[in-house]
């Protein structure tokens, strides 16, 4: 019998044993993210489990040690694979994962533990696992792009693509010399390789996917501390800050942009009839047509109570009045539902665009005002257009 490496085995599964009691520790606290971390947790769990059973073969061979440590590690990378698929909130493959698992795992079963049979274990488990941690990567790079961008991408994939290499190249040594089985627990030069890239890939897994939660977390926090919580949408501290930027642009370039004032009409009427539950149901009711009907360049937030300010950014006057008058036809259409109550609301709004001597966004704030509270004035649910909007131009967007 040849020598064995146990003792690197106990340590790696030892490391991989507290790297997933800390991501069980994390799940408690992310509720959000908590399946996915969860997942990650179970990953490293089986690992270090698995070379646990891998440093205890010998002689005679019992079948967990050999066939039952190899179907552990492919569940170990069908977990890190959803897991990594939750967390980017991307479409699981649930089916095909088992139906690899059923496929290669009940192979490996039924292959026994003899010796005999080892060089075929290894080509399947170490090909199955490049092909789950392939298909990881793959799988939800467009979503690591688009929500961290280039330079994380990089950082999370190229890792993840490296361990696929790795456990092809090993799956392809071992169908080349099928003769001497690569058994995880012969003391090569091969395997203590592949211990020590367990242990870097193990630490660099870790560290890239901690900054992946923090960099989440961090712009969670960013978005909460400019957003309304009941509505979502902009607070008015973000408006503000929005509405200085809008200002400035137009400042440099003579930019045009529209303004709405929206109010829902009778909303006191609402909160006492039916009670303030009812009342914030409106307001979301109201603020999901707005986030649905808006356009990505739109600045909307609330102002106050039931009031929201709408900012449309190179939109000529025919642009502007189209909208709000979509808007409040979508709202009359809505049928909101506050417990046993069907609520048809309506909602007025004001309408200014920006003029030439408009000294601050302010006063087209303030005539925007004007127009809703004309609205109000004359029988509600409708549209009114600050006076003077018609007798001057508004400047188009460049190309428009």
């Amino acid at each position: 019998m040849q020598p064995n490496l146990s003792p690197m085995l106990w340590l790696v599964g030892f490391q991989m044993g507290l790297y997933a009691f800390g991501w069980f520790l994390c799940s408690l606290l992310l509720k959000e993210d908590r399946a996915a971390v969860g997942h990650w947790g179970v990953f490293l769990l089986l690992v270090g489990v698995v070379m646990l059973l891998a440093g205890m073969r010998g002689e005679p061979r019992h079948w967990l040690f050999y066939n039952g440590a190899n179907v552990l590690s492919l569940v170990a990378f069908a977990a890190v694979r959803r897991g990594i698929e939750r967390f980017m909130r991307v479409s699981r493959h649930d089916l095909e994962q088992a139906t690899v698992l059923v496929l290669v795992g009940g192979a490996i079963a039924l292959l026994g533990p003899s010796e005999e049979h080892a060089s075929w274990r290894v080509i399947l488990t170490y090909g199955c696992q490049g092909y789950l941690m392939l298909r990881a990567m793959w799988g939800v790079r467009r979503a690591l792009r688009l929500e961290f961008g280039p330079g994380t991408l990089a950082a999370i994939v190229a890792p993840g693509l490296l361990i696929s290499v790795l456990l092809a190249t090993l799956a392809l040594k071992q169908a080349f010399d099928f003769a001497h089985p690569m058994e995880m627990q012969r003391n090569t030069a091969a395997n203590y390789g592949l211990m020590y890239y367990y242990l870097g890939g193990s630490a660099m897994f870790n560290f890239g996917f901690m900054v992946l939660l923090t960099q989440r977390l961090v712009v969670k926090l960013q978005q909460s501390s400019r957003r309304d919580a009941l509505t979502g949408l902009f607070n008015r501290r973000a408006l503000d800050e929005e509405l200085q930027r809008t200002w400035q642009r137009h400042q440099r370039g003579r930019e045009a942009f529209a303004m709405l004032v929206a109010d829902i009409d009778h909303f006191k009427q609402i909160n006492d009839t039916y009670g303030h539950a009812a009342g914030d149901r409106v307001l979301t009711s109201l603020a999901r047509i707005l986030q649905g009907h808006a356009r990505g360049t739109d600045i909307v937030g609330r102002i106050g109570g039931d009031e929201i300010l709408i900012v449309l950014p190179k939109a000529n006057l025919h642009e502007a009045e189209r909208f709000a008058e979509r808007l409040r036809r979508l709202v009359e259409a809505e049928t909101i539902r506050a417990g046993t109550h069907a609520l048809h609301v309506t909602i007025s709004i004001g309408m200014a665009r920006v003029e030439g001597g408009d000294a601050s966004i302010e006063a087209v704030i303030a005539r925007a005002d004007t127009a809703l509270y004309r609205a109000k004035g004359a029988g509600r649910n409708r549209v009114d257009i600050a006076a003077g909007v018609a007798s001057v131009p508004l400047q188009a967007a460049a190309g428009s």
